[in-house]
Order: structure tokens, then sequence, then C-alpha cells
């Protein structure tokens, strides 16, 4: 596990597990993130009990982009402390996998998440969370590996 920031010990966190996925597409080399209109993440969410990392990760995909994953890989885990306007003081346990849209099972439910394809390397620095920059700069470096 891979610590991105440091935990202030005056602060009492609340541990939130998710799942999360770069998307690839090998036909142009691109990736797919999110976009709120606001910031850029990557597809997934919090993991719900009982649900693994995998079955969060499936279930967030199809509610965010309707399409469901082929090819699925571990990729990183990383734990970051955060301050999130919504939840407050969080420890984000982010498990990241590498994988490709496979079939299109439904619309969206989230109509405000929309999916760019994007050139990786054009989105450093823009990316909502640290972790999440660590994770595209890990994903850049190891770019042979999965395209």
């Amino acid at each position: 596990m891979k610590y991105i920031n440091k935990k202030n010990p005056k602060i009492i966190y609340k541990k939130r597990p998710g799942a999360y996925a770069i998307i690839i597409r090998k036909e142009d080399n691109k990736i797919g993130i999110v976009t709120d209109g606001n910031d850029y993440f990557y597809l997934g969410g919090g993991i719900e009990e009982p649900e693994t990392a995998l079955d969060a990760l499936k279930r967030e995909l199809i509610e965010e982009s309707g399409y469901s994953l082929k090819n699925i890989r571990e990729f990183a885990n990383v734990d970051s402390y955060i301050y999130d306007e919504k939840h407050g003081y969080l420890e984000v346990i982010a498990n990241v996998y590498i994988g490709e849209f496979d079939k299109k099972i439904t619309n969206p439910i989230e109509k405000d998440h929309v999916v760019l394809w994007v050139n990786a390397q054009e989105y450093i620095g823009k990316m909502c969370r640290e972790w999440q920059e660590y994770i595209l700069n890990e994903f850049i470096n190891h770019f042979d590996r999965f395209i």
C-alpha cells in the first residue's frame, strides 16, 4: 500500500474504501476518465458492504458509464487522507484497476458524469485528488505494460 500524504494525528478520519479504474481504449491509446463539469477523476467509487472491491468497481462502472468491464487487472493500492466538503475528513483506501469497456448494459444512472477519452499525459496536474495524480503518473510510467 502506498501512502500519498500524511495523517494529521489531531483529526479523526472516516475510512472510505473504494474501487477505481483507468479504462483503456487500445485502438487509439487513450484512457477514459470522468468529469462532472468541474473536476476530473477515475470511474469508480465507494465499496458498500458486503461487496468486494471488484464487485464495487463493476457496479460503479455501470452506474457511471452504463458499461461492463473486461480485461480487468489490479494496478495499485493507495491510501490518502483528504477533506471532502460532503463527507468531511476521509481516509481513502483506493483499490485501482486497469480495464476496458466491454458491453453497453444500460444508460448511465449518474447523469452528471461524462466519460472523456484523453491522452493520459495531457491530464497530469488536472486530476481531482493527489492520489489520482500519483496513479496517473504510475500508469504513464508503466504504459507499455497495458497498451
